[in-house]
């Protein structure tokens, strides 16, 4: 019984302990609910932190032609990895080697009736540094992923260099991801305009998604209900399975 009583109260604690993570998490709900409510869309003209609503164009470069798919678009990036990565013996960190890296010449461009503005990539590819804007809204960009393996070989386009196929170890396998933008996709978008164009906000909610500002916000809304709404069962449950299963072990 007093096993039972152990693990009871363990899971009681665990489940308190998970309605504190759904609290913060509804906490940043309430936050983007506020900025969102806050600074309203302006024109591409605007400047400082502002909300913008548009459509991807071409940037400086022109149309664009990403290597992996063959697709006209406003901006790529192309990215081939190895994994295992080979330095792990020597102690680096990264469970992978970068061995490509191909984007386009210029960033692409947000575009209402005033105008156009560069997008910083940051806001359009999935965070690959530390402090890049992580958004759990979609995204305007495409991906494309081929995978490589000696077992099950596929053909790589030209862009990859053959040595490094042919190098390529039985516990290794290549992997090649593009990222598009194509051009005339309707965004949102919510960041720090300034001269040099479209960037991420220095701090608070970042984002430059498919969904309009009015999805955007009823999607928050729905996130909130949904985590305050688990908060209280959690909590509730947690509190009743602590509480009763510590009588039961001072009883014994």
């Amino acid at each position: 019984m007093m096993v039972v009583a152990t693990v009871a109260f363990c899971i009681g604690g665990i489940l308190v302990g998970g309605a504190g993570i759904f609290l913060l998490l509804m906490i940043g709900d309430i936050r983007a609910l506020w900025t969102l409510h806050r600074i309203p869309v302006a024109p591409v003209t605007a400047r400082g932190r502002v909300a913008l609503e548009g459509a991807t164009e071409y940037g400086p470069a022109g149309p664009q032609i990403a290597p992996l798919s063959g697709e006209d678009c406003t901006w790529y990036r192309v990215t081939l990895i190895r994994e295992p990565s080979r330095d792990l013996a020597r102690g680096d960190d990264s469970d992978h080697d970068v061995l490509l890296e191909i984007t386009s010449p210029s960033w692409p461009a947000l575009a209402d009736q005033t105008g156009s503005v560069p997008i910083d990539p940051r806001l359009l590819d999935h965070p690959r540094a530390l402090f890049d804007p992580i958004q759990t809204e979609p995204r305007a960009a495409v991906t494309t992923d081929i995978e490589y393996r000696r077992a099950t070989p596929v053909r790589m386009p030209r862009i990859v260099p053959p040595d490094l196929v042919d190098g390529l170890r039985t516990s290794e396998r290549l992997h090649l991801t593009e990222v598009r933008v194509p051009r005339g996709v309707k965004v949102f978008a919510l960041g720090r305009l300034s001269s040099s164009g479209l960037r991420p906000s220095r701090a608070g909610l970042t984002m430059l998604t498919t969904l309009t500002r009015t999805e955007v916000i009823a999607a928050r809304r729905e996130s909130m209900g949904l985590g305050g709404t688990l908060a209280v069962v959690s909590g509730l449950i947690g509190l009743a399975l602590a509480a009763g299963s510590a009588v039961l072990l001072l009883t014994m």
